[in-house]
């Protein structure tokens, strides 16, 4: 036993050591930068200031500090500088801001590697639903309700995937551009920006239509299983799916086939809408009660879902960032995660014992080790929206 408390203190002793030694290798100036404003704005999404301070910090300095700046970011919980300002920067686009300063040379070379990773983990497939990797999708789609949800789901996550990568190759490719036509740049460093994020938003684009053509046709699927539910199951939870699900296809149908009459998707087989909308109204009037229910839980579920693990773009997602505060309409932007999170039930028990304590949003943000997290109160609320 005394052993092991030896061991434990020794390996507690060498990580305090090797931590002092990196922060020690990085320059003064630049340590108080990171600590006195770059992690604090992060922190508390302020990207503007991690985008000016996380640039001034690139542009002073080079080589291996920016490994060692790297590996003090990440003990404190942050990913490396270059993820960071990619991600803030794009944040910031995705809020029709203005980013100051332009990206530079320096920025832009360790900023590149996770575009253009990013990018092309859609090339490579990566991303690609399960689904859409079958021959033919449409040949023995799901058969359950249940089924169609999941696949519904992954086919959701793929369109943010796409419609995120598309605004992040169209960033990098300006900023690419701007950086080609004004910088003096080594055989090496011009390799390193030769990536051509013009080219990738024409696979983009391909995907984007075969998600669609599988999605449409799925849906007319879908409506047409929940009829038959209607009419032959004595499942109340059945009914109510069925009812939300045609409820949501018709609708999401509706916005499709508009957007083709302004132009768009027009290689995409148009959906049978009016045959779907005359079935889904008979149904509705047979089951009024069902169809108004049925909106009433799914929709509760929905934002449920959304608030418990829905993620922000500040402080590792707990926050939605200040710019919240100036136009509130930005924050019903979230992250969701790839993989739709099962709740636990905080009265299960396993081995005997209770399950862990059911984590709350708030119980996170108020750990942050120097109390970051500054909450202004006003007369329309707080700061930030955990």
């Amino acid at each position: 036993m005394q052993r092991k408390n030896l061991a434990i203190a020794f390996i507690a002793l060498l990580a305090f050591i090797l931590n002092s030694v990196v922060q020690g290798a990085i320059p003064h100036a630049v340590k108080q930068e990171l600590d006195n404003r770059f992690i604090p704005a992060y922190r508390t999404g302020k990207l503007d200031v991690v985008v000016f301070s996380g640039a001034l910090i690139v542009n002073q300095v080079g080589g291996t500090v920016n490994a060692e700046i790297d590996q003090y970011l990440v003990s404190q919980g942050i990913e490396e500088l270059g993820t960071v300002l990619a991600r803030s920067r794009f944040s910031l686009l995705v809020q029709s801001k203005e980013v100051k300063p332009v990206a530079t040379k320096k920025e832009l070379l360790i900023t590149m590697p996770h575009f253009q990773a990013e990018v092309e983990r859609v090339i490579n497939g990566e991303l690609r639903p399960a689904i859409m990797l079958k021959n033919d999708p449409a040949i023995n789609p799901p058969e359950t309700l249940k089924a169609l949800e999941s696949v519904f789901w992954d086919l959701h996550v793929y369109k943010n995937d796409l419609v995120n990568l598309s605004r992040t190759a169209e960033m990098a490719a300006m900023n690419v551009q701007l950086v080609l036509r004004n910088a003096r740049l080594s055989a090496v460093e011009r390799k390193t920006l030769s990536f051509d994020f013009q080219a990738v938003q024409q696979t983009i684009d391909a995907e984007n239509e075969r998600r669609l053509t599988l999605d449409m046709a799925l849906r007319e699927r879908r409506i047409e299983l929940s009829l038959r539910i209607l009419e032959e199951s004595e499942s109340y939870k059945d009914r109510l799916q069925a009812a939300f699900a045609m409820d949501q296809d018709v609708q999401v149908m509706r916005a499709f086939v508009e957007q083709q009459r302004r132009g768009s998707f027009a290689r995409v087989p148009t959906p049978k809408l009016q045959a779907s909308e005359a079935s889904v109204a008979v149904a509705r009037g047979a089951n009024q009660m069902l169809f108004h229910a049925a909106n009433q839980l799914y929709t509760g579920l929905h934002w449920w879902l959304r608030g418990r693990y829905g993620r922000g773009i500040a402080a590792n997602g707990l926050l939605k960032g200040e710019h919240v505060k100036k136009l509130p309409a930005l924050g019903f932007a979230l992250s969701m995660p790839r993989d739709r999170a099962q709740a636990s039930d905080p009265f299960a028990t396993q081995d005997e014992l209770a399950s862990p304590y059911v984590g709350r949003r708030h119980e996170y943000i108020w750990s942050w080790e120097n109390g970051g997290i500054k909450i202004e109160c006003e007369a329309v609320g707080t700061s930030f929206f955990p």
